[in-house]
């Protein structure tokens, strides 16, 4: 079961909920085993203590203004969420390869960034949340591995609920990859345009393996009936406190943040069309690098 908030920005905050009636709402009333936190990015933060560290990007970027991320929206959320659900795991993932950043930032930004389940691990313990709670999965390279991750870490682990947690405008697209996996004909549609990626043998040894695992993973997950819910970062930053709901009602009127909002809308409509290009390189390194 699949469950998606709707737009935060098409539905007034209930003020008169308290923070623990609005959260189990969001969450259409499931107590979550755990809250994923999808990717996003990184940047360098001031030194501190003389060494160099990273924190997720804010709303305003200093190198690529033309889009307006957030990422820092995710990790402040899932540590929000982790007050009221306090037996909830939080799991950080991917890392972003460096060819797929932006320009301007792969010429400021260090070839050597941690993955981004690191940084959003450091970030909620920055946000106090105990790093007995926390659990890094730094493998998934996009939105899809992504989506396979939580399957596999679902059905490992015997997580029966769960919330996914990403920015506002990346919620339909991850719902969509989700979707998709589920659905026999359209996981097969993926699976035939993935195996292109693969050249050799080996290669071809290791994606075949890699997806065997997942279809096992996959069968126990539709056997336990997880339900999973997505939850946009906005929605409950909006009710942590007036500084974000201030914050965020600038955000949505910036050139930065409509153009993300476009980037994806095109995304889904590509999806829906049958015109995504699932098979990217992004997913042959998730392949190899963990194989």
């Amino acid at each position: 079961m699949m469950e998606e908030s709707p737009n935060v920005f098409e539905a007034e905050i209930v003020v008169r909920l308290s923070k623990k009636e609005y959260y189990e709402g969001e969450l259409r009333g499931i107590n979550p085993d755990a809250i994923f936190v999808l990717g996003g990015g990184n940047r360098a933060a001031d030194k501190t203590n003389g060494k160099k560290r990273y924190t997720t990007s804010p709303y305003k970027g200093k190198f690529f203004p033309e889009k307006t991320g957030g990422a820092k929206a995710r990790p402040v959320a899932a540590a929000e969420l982790s007050i009221y659900y306090p037996e909830a795991k939080i799991v950080t993932m991917s890392h972003r390869p460096n060819h797929l950043n932006q320009e301007s930032e792969q010429l400021t930004q260090s070839q050597n960034q941690p993955p981004f389940a690191s940084v959003v691990a450091q970030d909620l313990e920055r946000l106090k949340v105990n790093k007995s709670k926390i659990i890094e999965s730094p493998g998934s390279t996009s939105t899809l591995t992504e989506m396979m991750d939580i399957i596999n870490l679902c059905a490992k682990n015997s997580w029966q609920n769960a919330a996914v947690i990403t920015n506002d405008y990346h919620v339909e697209r991850a719902l969509k990859f989700l979707e998709y996996l589920l659905d026999d004909d359209k996981r097969l549609e993926i699976k035939n345009q993935l195996q292109f990626l693969f050249k050799t043998g080996e290669e071809t040894d290791a994606f075949k393996g890699k997806w065997d695992d997942f279809e096992k993973h996959l069968a126990k997950f539709k056997q336990d009936q997880v339900s999973i819910v997505f939850v946009a970062a906005e929605k409950i930053l909006k009710k942590r406190s007036h500084h974000y709901e201030v914050l965020i009602e600038q955000l949505v009127e910036t050139n930065g943040y409509k153009n993300v909002v476009e980037q994806e809308r095109i995304g889904v409509e590509k999806m829906r069309d049958g015109k995504y290009d699932f098979a990217q390189d992004s997913f042959r390194e998730y392949i190899l690098a963990t194989s």
